[in-house]
């Protein structure tokens, strides 16, 4: 994981192997609130945000993620038309 930088730009994916948990956390904060989240991911099982007008990155502590747990999912007639990161990965897969 420590060389997954040199991997940038080539289409290869390295994906950590979360707890339920973690998963769901960390899909709450990509896609409950994208106006809030600029970027949010992962590493050594940690949790990692950066909020929107925010120069720096704030671990996710377990007291945040009762927050994000808790707020509801986006309905399809209430998504922004902003691609999320999960909507390219979803579009680039369903493309092959």
């Amino acid at each position: 994981m420590q060389r997954a930088k040199l991997l940038k730009g080539t289409g290869v994916l390295i994906s950590e192997d979360l707890t339920k948990i973690n998963a769901e956390v960390l899909s709450s904060l990509r896609l409950k609130e994208p106006e809030l989240v600029e970027r949010a991911w992962s590493r050594d099982g940690k949790l990692f945000v950066r909020y929107r007008g925010q120069d720096r990155n704030e671990l996710v502590s377990f007291y945040k993620y009762k927050l994000w747990l808790a707020k509801p999912w986006p309905n399809k007639n209430n998504v922004t038309t902003r691609t999320t990161y999960a909507r390219r990965v979803s579009e680039s897969n369903n493309s092959r």
